[in-house]
């Protein structure tokens, strides 16, 4: 793949190197320390028309209001599509790893109610991301100078990767330069007269932020473009908690569907195919068997797995749809489950999934019609056209993120959710970081012993580094969830929970914010 190219610079650079898509500029340090020549340089980034973001090296030593309002008063207004970063490397600072996770993550909430509508980043090296939680707000800059362009050795999905220093600090997106775009919407910059070099700022007057053009369309196949949208969907809880009935299966998969409150596996699916306006090629449904019937009346059903297709398990107690495979895998992402799978309880939320083909709970896949192409398929007498072939190629995911996200930074997501570690004690703690408003925790556990409860605790500090709840006690059985309504609503708050007993008991804990 030709990764876009890149560069982050400083005072100590005097300008951009020529071979450049997109450029990060130092715009603030701690608390005080100014950068003297960054306008220069975003003036001479924004008139060649590359993607612009803009950084902060984290002091974690100070007050972290002191730093955000040291950064946001640097860079002021500026337009959606360009980015926000913190720099996240916090050497010889005097402050332990867990108090610099909590100012980092508080950092980026805080920064990101400012910027509600931007990306907002992290940037840090390998050992910073092994020693702190997955926090990184909306994407990660990870560096590692032993590797090759765009592969650093680490799991967590990344965006940027920043593979040398020598003689500049190099880096590279995770996609093509028209795929960069398309992730920070800024469209390419305009050909000049003779074709080449873009005209100067000057010759055509626009609006400061404005853009020419909507990003390049996706042109690829139907089926590909599916599973692309399917990918992009973030993983997580999508529910929301009743403290009288549990998990309540409101979604807006459901509400998209027309049908909200109920088992929405099937749902997602023909939310996914709505989406991308392939309604006409699948059954409206919400129910396995019937889709299942649907398509072996029609010659829709096979043994074999093809990308798009959807999975029916245990002869109709989920489906989940395929987006791999290989000669002995297939791999699935699907709503109303769990990260465990497709046995693991009541699903609440859109994972994805990897299984044998030979697992004797696959009952078996509806095969869709593309109307323009077949997709890669595993079985050999595929009646649509499309390749048949061991391995599935890959596919990325689209630019989009296709709801309201686990993950999302936006202050309208209603769900943050993560696993606790299995380790008993202080080691153990799972960290949140609540913007400003109404917002609660809930605990829920599984594979508790009969009989018994695990134990968490729960405490709660303001942006300002105040504790505002502390010990805060929770005893859980199997199946069951307790919660917490935060404190200090006018504050980002940073949230840990804690396992107190019970290591091999499975808790999730979910942040909760209003819809609104």
């Amino acid at each position: 793949m030709a990764y876009a190219k890149g560069y982050d610079v400083s005072d100590y650079q005097t300008g951009i190197p020529g071979d450049a898509s997109f450029v990060f500029i130092k715009a603030s340090e701690g608390a005080h320390t100014a950068q003297l020549n960054w306008r220069e340089k975003q003036a001479a980034a924004r008139a060649r028309g590359l993607v612009v973001g803009y950084y902060h090296f984290f002091h974690a030593e100070n007050d972290v209001g002191d730093e955000v309002a040291h950064f946001c008063g640097a860079v002021g207004d500026v337009p959606e599509d360009e980015l926000l970063v913190l720099d996240f490397e916090p050497y010889d600072q005097g402050v332990d790893d867990a108090e610099c996770t909590r100012r980092k993550n508080a950092w980026l909430a805080a920064v990101k109610a400012r910027y509600p509508n931007h990306k907002v980043g992290m940037y840090t090296n390998r050992d910073w991301w092994f020693r702190t939680d997955d926090e990184c707000g909306d994407f990660l800059w990870i560096a590692d100078y032993e590797t090759e362009p765009g592969a650093p050795r680490i799991r967590a999905a990344w965006r940027f990767h920043q593979h040398t220093e020598d003689p500049l600090d190099t880096d590279v997106f995770g996609g093509s330069e028209a795929e960069l775009r398309a992730w920070v919407r800024v469209p390419a910059p305009s050909a000049g007269p003779e074709g080449g070099v873009p005209p100067p700022a000057s010759a055509t007057p626009t609006v400061p932020g404005a853009r020419a053009a909507p990003p390049p369309a996706d042109d690829r196949p139907a089926w590909e473009r599916l599973v692309a949208h399917v990918l992009s969907v973030p993983e997580g809880d999508y529910e929301h908690w009743d403290d009288e009935e549990g998990w309540d299966n409101h979604t807006r998969f459901g509400r998209q569907f027309g049908e909200d409150g109920v088992a929405w596996c099937v749902i997602f699916e023909w939310c996914m195919y709505d989406d991308l306006g392939l309604t006409g090629i699948v059954p409206k449904t919400d129910n396995v068997d019937s889709f299942t019937q649907w398509a072996r009346a029609r010659g829709q059903w096979s043994e074999y797995p093809s990308l798009g297709a959807w999975m029916n398990w245990r002869d109709g107690s989920h489906t989940e749809i395929v987006v791999a495979f290989t000669p002995t895998t297939v791999t699935t992402k699907g709503g109303n489950t769990l990260p465990a799978g497709g046995d693991g309880g009541q699903g609440r939320g859109v994972y994805s999934h990897t299984y044998q083909r030979t697992d004797s709970r696959i009952t078996g896949y509806f095969a869709p019609r593309f109307t323009d192409t077949g997709p890669p398929t595993a079985d050999p007498h595929d009646p649509r056209g499309g390749p048949r072939v061991g391995t599935s190629p890959a596919v990325r995911p689209a630019g989009g993120t296709g709801g309201t996200p686990a993950t999302s930074r936006s202050r309208k997501m209603a769900l943050v959710s993560k696993t606790v570690p299995s380790v008993v004690g202080d080691d153990s703690a799972t960290v949140f970081t609540a913007v400003p408003g109404s917002a609660w925790i809930n605990v829920s556990a599984d594979y508790v012993p009969p009989g018994e409860k695990v134990s968490v605790r729960i405490d709660v500090a303001d942006g300002r580094g105040t504790w505002v709840q502390t010990n805060q006690i929770r005893t859980i059985g199997n199946g069951e969830a307790a919660w917490l309504e935060l404190a200090a609503p006018e504050f980002t708050r940073v949230v840990s929970v804690k396992r107190l007993s019970h290591q091999t008991a499975r808790l999730d804990a979910t942040l909760h914010y209003p819809d609104s």
